[in-house]
């Protein structure tokens, strides 16, 4: 007891600093920890809390489907909700105007709600096939739900035959 007595008395000031140096790092650690993997288990974080009022069902996805299949020029359509993103891919199959082809696109906003609107970014992606009286043509669209409510198509790309 007296050599401990003796070592605190000699090195009073470096154990005190010992002491802070240790619970520094020990609450650095600690903060790191719940700052960089923090305790969402989700990896949207808290992004997806709106969709909890406003969910999409799988009848919406599949009256999107039938609403865009029913044109006979369509060969596939794919919609997948990834978050807060609903992706629909389109493919023509024949000769399809590139704005016949937005017009369908657009066409599919009618079937949401106003509250989905509000909650969901919708991308579309269109596409044709090369055919001898069609060239082909991939379009970008997107809608985002805080935008002006329209859907903003990129520029496309069409693609020559390689002869």
């Amino acid at each position: 007891m007296k050599k401990i007595k003796k070592i605190w008395i000699e090195n009073k000031v470096l154990l005190v600093l010992a002491i802070i140096l240790i619970l520094c790092i020990a609450v650095f650690c600690i903060v790191s920890i719940t700052y960089f993997y923090g305790s969402s288990s989700s990896v949207y974080g808290n992004r997806l809390d709106p969709t909890k009022n406003t969910p999409i069902n799988d009848r919406l996805i599949s009256d999107i489907k039938q609403s865009i299949s029913e044109n006979e020029n369509v060969n596939k359509v794919t919609v997948n909700l990834m978050g807060i993103v609903l992706y629909i891919n389109i493919s023509f199959i024949d000769d399809m105007k590139i704005e016949d082809a937005k017009k369908i696109a657009e066409d599919t906003l009618e079937l949401f709600n106003d509250d989905e609107l509000n909650v969901y970014d919708i991308e579309f992606s269109i596409s044709t096939l090369l055919t001898e009286t069609n060239t082909k043509y991939t379009l970008m669209g997107a809608r985002n739900a805080n935008g002006n409510g329209s859907i903003v198509w990129n520029n496309y790309n069409i693609e020559e035959s390689a002869n």
